[in-house]
């Protein structure tokens, strides 16, 4: 549930061109307890689509998290995979 609420704020700030169709970059993200993104790390991928994703997940400047302190475990330091076909 979360992964769909956080590649969706990720998505409303991500610029994408038909260039990038059938690429993807896999990224670390860090958050704080509130959903403030404190750190993203490019792990592999396109570097086009690298650098736009990160880009992206910077400019949403927080994610959604859970108040469950089980689930927000989770969320607090995890990979994503980026990829224009998953919007």
């Amino acid at each position: 549930k979360y992964t769909a609420l956080v590649k969706s704020k990720i998505m409303q700030n991500w610029i994408i061109d038909d260039t990038m169709r059938g690429k993807s970059c896999r990224l670390n993200i860090k958050l704080a307890t509130n959903g403030l993104v404190l750190q993203v790390k490019v792990l592999e991928g396109d570097p086009t689509v690298c650098r736009t994703s990160e880009t992206a997940v910077l400019k949403a400047v927080s994610l959604p998290v859970s108040s469950d302190p089980d689930v927000f475990k989770e969320f607090r330091n995890f990979n994503l995979t980026m990829s224009p076909e998953i919007r």
